[in-house]
């Protein structure tokens, strides 16, 4: 009998052990809401970071990563989902539909994926930056009816607008939509291979003032098409040797810009190209060449700098007639 009820004993020991063992796993789990490189919603995410313009475009959505960078932007704008290794203490701190707590390798695998040289960016990182959320793009603007910004009640005609021709780098686009956030351009016109101006490296570049500037792509011809309908003179940043290369008249220094035909023009188009090649032949030909005279002992410089300083020098020494 002693045998027999140290076996039952035994038994029920083993059946508790392991029910507490299941409960205790179960409860480890339930602490994030996803913990799985497979799950669909993780795939999703890597779709938008790495996909293409038109994937973005087609669901509709832009990645955002960091805390700082989603509460900015969830100060005017609310996420749809976001996703945080945080406690759940810290969900109501974020303006957004759904907040879901995944595990921090999980969410370094969406950021980075799985490189060596992705392995030793992340040690660098904080802890805040392993946030991610999913935020609904604004749609592109038809510029040809105006242009629509925040604070606007009607479309307006443009008076100021920066064009991008294949614009590469993120820190570049980045620079260039902030700068033009700031001088007050009435937007942007995307052509060529640019890269999105939706990227989720460009957006942490610009602290995300795409939301705030109209934009939208198109080719050369339309991007001409619009200056004449708006009454916009073309202009291109070009260098000296660019114009030589392509036959043209010499580029005009920007220190001695003539003032702008207010009985021709009632504003301005400031082009500016990509990095390695600058401005596309078929739009510099097609436009007054703008140069940034620089020393002997200096090359060029970066797109977004070169840009800035043309896009300020125009919006001082052409003011719109109607400002």
């Amino acid at each position: 009998r002693r045998s027999a009820g140290a076996l039952r004993r035994r038994r029920r020991q083993r059946r508790w052990g392991a029910m507490a063992a299941k409960a205790a796993a179960a409860s480890v789990i339930g602490r994030f809401d996803i913990s799985s490189t497979r799950n669909g919603c993780i795939k999703e995410l890597l779709r938008l970071r790495v996909g293409r313009r038109r994937a973005r475009e087609k669901r509709g959505l832009a990645l955002v990563r960091g805390r700082q960078l989603i509460n900015h932007i969830g100060e005017f704008f609310k996420f749809k989902e976001v996703f945080t290794h945080e406690p759940r203490e810290s969900f109501d701190a974020y303006n957004a539909e759904r907040v879901v707590r995944v595990e921090k390798d999980v969410l370094k695998h969406v950021i980075f994926s799985n490189t060596f040289e992705a392995e030793r960016h992340s040690k660098r990182m904080d802890d805040d930056e392993y946030v991610v959320g999913t935020i609904e793009q604004p749609l592109p603007s038809d510029f040809s009816h105006g242009v629509l910004a925040i604070g606007d009640a009607a479309p307006r005609p443009p008076r100021r607008l920066l064009a991008l021709d294949g614009v590469k780098h993120p820190e570049n686009m980045g620079m260039l939509l902030s700068t033009a956030v700031a001088l007050r351009y009435d937007g942007v016109f995307l052509s060529g291979p640019c890269i999105d101006p939706f990227n989720f490296k460009v957006l942490e570049a610009s602290q995300a003032v795409a939301w705030t500037l109209p934009y939208c792509f198109g080719t050369t011809d339309e991007l001409l098409a619009l200056c004449k309908r708006h009454r916009l003179a073309p202009c291109a940043a070009a260098s000296e040797l660019s114009s030589q290369l392509h036959g043209a008249s010499p580029a005009v220094p920007v220190a001695e810009l003539p003032d702008l035909d207010a009985r021709r023009y009632a504003g301005f188009c400031i082009a500016v190209g990509n990095e390695s090649r600058g401005v596309s032949t078929e739009l510099l030909t097609r436009c007054t060449r703008i140069a940034l005279p620089m020393s002997e002992l200096v090359e060029s410089l970066n797109a977004g700098v070169a840009g800035g300083i043309l896009m300020h020098t125009l919006a001082c020494a052409w003011p719109p007639p109607d400002e």
